[in-house]
């Protein structure tokens, strides 16, 4: 989905406008779908605390608040203006809400901020009130770990840049009406922005093509089609995995396990003779596990896709010559990892890279594979790689990043801090297998790889079956469904 400039956003309204269609249909359009954002990332009613500025980013707030309400969430407003002083949608939507009964508490309610002070189009550093409301927004939020929902632009944050003024909100979720603002991808934003979800708007448009974009199901239509009724598991593709050493057992069985849960029919872990003993014991009855003494000894003769890295540990000379020999004379897709980026580094090997791969470095592993790359800004940095190598570059990170030469920068903005945690770039490496053993290329792969993997682990968390804290890698294997399913549908 392309990002746009407040400008672009703002012209894309007044085609609306043009069209017949008013302020207010627009108003509903978003509060409703802020409200079923709100319920998709806290399914059980709580609390809502609205802290409303005077314009339509407040009336945003109380329209989605009225339906809210609907669903037995308790609605608390914390005005930084007097009535008199709001925009005339902004009262009807008021009257609106108090039309609507308030429920009973249930108790178990969680207590959520949502922030509509300002829009897209404030400039300037901040003024009281809206400072004094900020700061308090703020304070709660480290006081009482209360989470806070933005509406289109965290307050205090410019959209078009990702700077921030001197005091601005700092967001879990912010939810970007229409579509994503450029800003609002900036690295610098992260920390204010949080999760990036998108409120659409009917008949909206998308706006010029952007060089940023963010990774959303229905950026990749078809991707994952439907299986026919009578689909066979060589349908679905064959993986081999390489990957494993003593002590980096778990590495190579989440990897292997993480390509059969996205969907691979088949799924061949090989591994050192010396740990198939303790691998072949822990896997999962559903992979085949086969040991080599000598990397020669591996075929890759029927594999629809490979996963290399995970846990290898260092790799001889010898070792990487083999399997830079293998990566050219097999034409599958793959996924270089871990181990694989860190010999590739080792033994100035880039050129066995090339455009059916795609590498996931985190940062350190970045800076030893791209030095000169990993000295600039996020987003120059996989420009200036990518320029350089045909693969599909995954940048790990709290705002994930996607890049193939000559192609637009994808964003990625599911997950959340809990993914902070050893085996979640295993789990990764192994669903981007599994994903192009099913016939998506290295680029779609790749980001929906890191979008699944990231709603997967939000979908934990919301449904309390872990908290951000508890989480650990290997949850994500047993709950990967729902989020293929999201994909699937486009949602």
């Amino acid at each position: 989905m392309n990002a746009i400039t407040v400008e672009e956003m703002l012209s894309l309204e007044q085609s609306l406008f043009d069209k017949g269609i008013d302020a207010a249909t627009l108003m509903e359009q978003a509060g409703w779908g802020i409200a079923c954002s709100m319920r998709k990332f806290f399914p059980s009613p709580g609390r809502a605390l609205l802290y409303l500025g005077k314009g339509h980013n407040a009336g945003d707030a109380l329209c989605a608040a009225r339906y809210l309400r609907r669903w037995g969430w308790q609605i608390e407003m914390h005005p930084a203006y007097p009535e008199i002083e709001w925009a005339t949608l902004t009262r009807q939507q008021l009257r609106a809400l108090e039309a609507v009964p308030q429920s009973e508490p249930n108790g178990l309610e969680e207590t959520v901020i949502i922030d509509g002070l300002l829009g897209i189009g404030a400039r300037g550093e901040l003024r009281d009130p809206i400072r004094s409301a900020v700061s308090a927004i703020n304070a709660r939020r480290m006081a009482q770990a209360i989470r806070v929902v933005a509406l289109d632009v965290p307050t205090g944050l410019d959209a078009d840049t990702g700077a921030t003024c001197e005091v601005a909100v700092v967001a879990d979720y912010t939810f970007a009406i229409g579509a994503p603002k450029i800003g609002l991808l900036k690295s610098k934003a992260v920390n204010h922005v949080g999760r990036l979800e998108v409120i659409a708007l009917q008949d909206l448009g998308v706006g010029p093509e952007s060089d940023a974009r963010l990774i959303t199901p229905q950026s990749f239509p078809q991707s994952l089609p439907l299986r026919a009724h009578d689909f066979h598991k060589g349908d679905a593709g064959r993986v081999s995995v390489i990957a494993g050493s003593v002590g980096m057992e778990g590495a190579a069985l989440m990897t292997a396990t993480a390509a059969l849960r996205a969907g691979a029919g088949l799924v061949t872990l090989w591994v050192s003779a010396d740990i198939y003993p303790t691998v072949s014991a822990r896997a999962c009855p559903a992979l085949m596990v086969r040991p080599y003494r000598q990397w020669r000894k591996i075929s890759l003769d029927h594999a629809d896709a490979v996963a290399i890295g995970p846990g290898l540990g260092l790799m001889s000379e010898e070792a990487f010559e083999v399997m830079v020999e293998m990566l050219d004379k097999n034409p599958c897709p793959g996924v270089l990892d871990a181990d694989a980026l860190n010999a590739i580094a080792q033994h100035r090997g880039h050129h066995c890279l090339q455009a059916r791969h795609v590498i996931t470095p985190h940062l350190r592993e970045f800076t030893r594979l791209a030095p000169m790359s990993a000295l600039r800004p996020r987003e120059e940095a996989c420009a200036h790689f990518t320029e350089n190598n045909p693969s599909v570059l995954l940048l790990k990170g709290a705002r994930t990043l996607v890049q193939q030469r000559g192609g637009p920068i994808y964003h990625n903005s599911t997950g959340h801090a809990g993914m902070a945690t050893a085996g979640m770039g295993d789990v990764l490496a192994g669903v981007i297998a599994g994903l192009q053993a099913q016939g998506m290329n290295a680029l779609s792969s790749a980001c929906a790889g890191s979008w699944i993997c990231g709603r997967t682990a939000e979908i934990i968390v919301s449904s309390r079956k872990q908290s951000t804290h508890s989480l650990i890698a290997t949850d994500l294997l047993d709950n990967l469904g729902d989020a293929l399913n999201e994909w699937q549908r486009a949602e």
